[in-house]
């Protein structure tokens, strides 16, 4: 057992990196710009303003036809798709760990009900705003792949990390984000009352998701050595916000729709996120170098955060 698990912990971060390294090769010099060419909005959460008055089933026939415009092809740059492709690998180094050891120990279950929180939250508008089919295909995976992490842990496992602080943790990091969400966010004030719920819902996901790693933070903290495969989840989920980071620079860069308060609200988020993930990228690669690739990761004693 613990030879296969060496040998799908090395096939699992061979085959993200070659993935990531690929959408990237694929992606430079084929993006076009949309700048001054009058696209039509690029985010999902904000048709234009004629849209307010609209219903569900306008909106989703409108949101077909802008998806068709060029200037959606931003949306899908190489940083956006290699944040996807090691977002989606976490989720495999993680469904492995658990198909293998048979285990979740050392996995923060706090941490994955406040991502399928976030999820849920972010997703609301899947069923009358359709972007693209990638885009629509990616939402379901990162709801229903976090919804079976969840039910295998608490269901199959039945073995999840003792967490003496989670709740009142989980609780005041969704108090802080929806405070935040209600100060600061990018609502248009004369839309519809359901799009202000919709866009608020989205700030209050940007927001949860810059922290919602921190229950995970508390159980490294804790931990002396972290599993191959966990340490490689917790990787690749670390180095998809970077992704999005400069996902965001880019279509900054390139997208003249793409408002002043929208990128602050996204790039504090993964700023935040990123941030908290630094001491960990730094023992992690510290420890691969000394130990190989497919050893387990000795934690600093002093703790991630």
């Amino acid at each position: 057992r613990s030879v296969f698990r060496k040998k799908m912990g090395r096939l699992g971060a061979y085959s993200s990196l070659w993935v990531t390294f690929l959408v990237l090769a694929c992606s430079v010099g084929g993006l076009p710009s949309t700048r001054n060419t009058g696209a039509a909005p690029s985010d999902s959460r904000h048709p234009a303003n004629v849209y307010d008055k609209m219903g569900f089933g306008q909106i989703r026939e409108m949101a077909k036809i802008q998806a068709e415009e060029p200037g959606h092809a931003h949306m899908f740059n190489g940083f956006r798709l290699a944040g996807d492709f090691l977002h989606l690998s976490s989720f495999v180094f993680l469904l492995i760990q658990f198909r293998t050891a048979q285990s979740c120990s050392g996995i923060s279950l706090k941490s994955q009900e406040l991502y399928l929180l976030v999820f849920l939250t972010r997703y609301m508008d899947i069923f009358f705003n359709f972007i693209s089919l990638y885009n629509t295909i990616m939402k379901l995976l990162f709801i229903s792949a976090t919804m079976y992490v969840i039910y295998m842990m608490r269901v199959e496992l039945k073995d999840p990390t003792k967490e003496p602080h989670g709740t009142k943790i989980s609780a005041a990091l969704c108090g802080c984000s929806l405070l935040l969400a209600l100060l600061y966010n990018d609502h248009n004030p004369y839309g519809p009352m359901w799009r202000k719920f919709v866009e608020l819902a989205w700030t209050f996901s940007i927001y949860l998701e810059a922290v919602a790693i921190v229950p995970q933070m508390e159980v490294l903290n804790r931990a002396k050595v972290v599993k191959n495969l966990t340490a490689n989840y917790l990787f690749a989920l670390g180095a998809y916000r970077v992704f999005y980071l400069l996902n965001y620079g880019y279509r900054f860069m390139v997208d003249p729709m793409f408002s002043s308060r929208e990128v602050l609200i996204k790039a504090l988020g993964a700023v935040v996120q990123s941030a908290l993930y630094v001491r960990f990228f730094m023992m992690y690669l510290e420890s691969k170098q000394k130990t190989g690739v497919n050893a387990d990761v000795v934690m600093n004693l002093k703790g991630i955060v």
